[in-house]
């Protein structure tokens, strides 16, 4: 049943060797592995050295030495940045990071004790290309791999090797320009060759482990002997075991159940981790949408940056283009190529490039927005009229970046303004002969008809006995035309007068203009029995106070005369607020509404027309030229009015005045014409 005790001590003397073995193979890798990590510290700690003294170099931006045979003038470098003389004229050439990295491996070299390397795949400088051993590093690099060691055997001296990579940055855009390399992107790479920095002997470790060799097998044998004694005690021992083991299996058997509860309770947990990957499926899905839609709106911004009409371009705080859309591109008669990476005043000068007046300048010292007028000169030499329009250009964190500038051609705006000029002056001139001849048109028509009323006054006093019936009534009838004649041509001199004998604008009471009004049409309001109600609020408000009294008089006249007999006259005057507060401080409303016969609405379009009338002679006295002398005035002070009608229920005039103003046709002030309006509103 059981096997000799020899052949136990035998296996046991087997593994005894198999475990110093391994231990000592195992302490054997060890110390490789001890080796190439103090190799690799000391090797990442020299590198880190060379790094601070790029990083030093890049913080003062570049260091100038004497030229000297050593040191010669960089000629990868910008030519003005080469070399530069001192006071006493001796020259200094710049030293940039991988020229002082290139200097220091040359010192290293010649020490003969540690040697480093600068290169790259792609490398400026000849003496920068990469060793063989160097290139399949370099290549991994790309790869993302982050270091790479390794111990060589060179010329019989045992060799540790160590490379890291150099990552591009903004400071390298000195030397590199920034569109050849992302920022962040592998550059090269310094490479680090040096003796091994630990040399151990191996031979006290194997020593140690013969020793506990031999030692383990005297043990193994003495121990051998002692346990052939106490093998009959530990037969009798198995039997008390085997007891143990029925135990054990019935406790195995409490665990087996146990088990199947915990099997129960990790599939509930299985269940519920399942409802939360599906949440957390549903919150991916969730900003793949979202991510989707950032792309979509940045191409959409993308279009509308290129569709927009005027010229639009992004400039850094080095001057530099960094972004133009198609619209500049047009206006500078230049590709995208031809603008982006260059200087804005190199690709469209103007009168503004190298003064404090340059809207990067005035952005950088803290202007939130300019815009200037300004001429721009293209590199075809003809000048551009234009408005630049810049705002601050910054980063998700607030840092200020560059400007956003939009620049408008106003050739044609320009163009425009001339030809209003010379049309508004035109039509003064013309307004001019056009008053000039209502006047004398006005007077020559005139002369006539008091001749016509002077013979039938005479025919009348004279021959009023003799006359008979029917020539009384001729002579009434000429009388009545020769009225209305002279009605006519005083309503036209009136509206003729509305421009041609204004007075300039001045402050003007509404609430006092209105009562004098009423007092004025006292005897009228007492004959119609009209009850007249005016708002206590209304404004002070810059005007022409004769016209505005002329504007109340003849529509609070209007209001009296076409009253509805059947019921007493009522005439609000009232102010109506704007919903925007911006017009209740800019524009006035008033509304005069009264419950006269009203007018339909089809009349309310040509009711302010001249000589237009809505009823005959004999229902209700008039010339048809009163409205339209009010929408004179109004025009003249730059408001509106609009009329509505209710037949049988009455009528409302709205107008709109603006609080201040200046007068367009106003003669004593030679700079205001119908121009200034036009560019104001516009």
């Amino acid at each position: 049943m059981h096997k000799p005790l020899s052949n136990y001590r035998l296996t046991a003397v087997a593994i005894w060797l198999l475990a110093v073995a391994t231990s000592l193979t195992w302490n054997t890798l060890d110390d490789i592995r001890e080796q190439k990590d103090i190799a690799n510290i000391t090797a990442r700690a020299l590198f880190e050295q060379i790094i601070a003294s790029r990083q030093w170099n890049l913080m003062h931006g570049g260091v100038y030495v004497y030229t000297t045979e050593n040191s010669p003038p960089n000629p990868y470098l910008p030519k003005e940045s080469q070399t530069i003389q001192d006071a006493d004229g001796r020259s200094l050439t710049l030293i940039n990071p991988s020229y002082m990295t290139r200097q220091l491996a040359d010192i290293s070299k010649k020490n003969r004790h540690v040697s480093f390397h600068l290169t790259s795949l792609t490398p400026l400088r000849p003496e920068n290309a990469p060793y063989s051993w160097e290139v399949e590093w370099l290549e991994s690099f790309a790869q993302g791999s982050r270091e790479q060691s390794a111990f060589v055997t060179e010329k019989g001296q045992k060799i540790f090797r160590y490379m890291a990579p150099l990552y591009f940055s903004n400071s390298c855009s000195s030397c590199h320009h920034p569109d050849e390399q992302p920022d962040g992107d592998i550059r090269g790479a310094i490479s680090i060759s040096m003796p091994s920095p630990c040399h151990k002997s191996r031979l006290p470790l194997l020593l140690s482990h013969l020793f506990i060799a031999v030692t383990g097998i005297a043990a193994l044998l003495f121990f051998g002997d002692r346990l052939a004694i106490s093998r009959r005690s530990l037969i009798a021992a198995n039997k008390q075991l085997a007891r143990e083991i029925e135990k054990h299996k019935q406790t195995e058997k409490e665990l087996i159940s146990t088990q199947e509860n915990l099997e129960n309770i990790v599939n509930n947990r299985t269940a519920e981790l399942r409802k939360t990957n599906a949440t957390l499926d549903s919150k991916v899905q969730e900003q793949l949408k979202i991510e989707s839609a950032l792309v979509a709106i940045n191409d959409e911004f993308i279009q509308i940056f290129n569709s927009a009409p005027d010229g639009m371009h992004v400039i850094d705080r080095g001057f530099n283009v960094i972004r133009v859309n198609k619209a500049y591109c047009q206006l500078a008669q230049k590709s995208v190529e031809e603008i982006q990476g260059y200087k804005c005043y190199e690709v469209f000068t103007g009168k503004l490039c190298h003064t404090e007046k340059c809207p990067l300048t005035q952005i950088i010292n803290g202007a939130e927005r300019i815009e200037v007028e300004s001429q721009k000169t293209r590199s075809d030499g003809k000048t551009i009229p234009c408005i630049v329009t810049a705002t601050p250009f910054k980063e998700p964190g607030g840092r200020l970046t560059g400007i956003i500038e939009v620049t408008r051609d106003v050739s044609n705006w320009k163009k425009i303004e001339q030809s209003l000029s010379e049309t508004a002056e035109h039509l003064r001139a013309r307004n001019l002969e056009l008053e000039d001849f209502a006047h004398v048109i006005s007077h020559d028509l005139q002369e006539p008809l008091i001749l016509i009323k002077a013979f039938s006054d005479r025919i009348r006093s004279k021959f009023a006995t003799s006359l008979p019936q029917k020539a009384i009534t001729y002579l009434e009838r000429i009388e009545s035309s020769t009225n209305r004649m002279q009605d006519l041509i005083d309503g036209l001199l009136l509206y003729s007068r509305v421009s041609s004998k204004a007075i300039p604008f001045e402050t003007v009471n509404l609430q006092e203009v209105i009562h004098s009004v009423l007092d004025d049409l006292a005897i009228r309001i007492e004959k119609n029995q009209a009850q007249i109600q005016v708002d206590p609020d209304l404004p002070v408000i810059e005007a022409d106070p004769l016209q505005i009294r002329q504007l109340f008089q003849n529509l609070i006249g209007n209001s009296l005369k076409y009253i509805d007999k059947s019921r007493r006259p009522e005439i609000h005057i009232k102010r109506i607020m704007f919903p925007d507060n911006y017009d209740n401080q800019s524009f006035v409303r008033l509304c005069i509404e009264d419950n006269g016969i009203g007018f339909k609405e089809e009349y309310q379009n040509i009711i302010f027309d001249i000589f237009q009338r809505l009823h005959t002679r004999k229902e209700f006295q008039g010339t048809g030229i009163g409205l339209s002398i009010c929408k004179k005035i109004i025009e003249r002070h730059r408001g509106t009015i609009t009329a509505t009608g209710f037949p049988g229920k009455g009528a409302q005039f709205t107008i709109t005045l603006p609080r201040q103003q200046h007068d367009p046709f106003d003669k004593k002030n030679p700079n205001s014409s119908c121009i200034d309006m036009v560019m104001n509103r516009r």
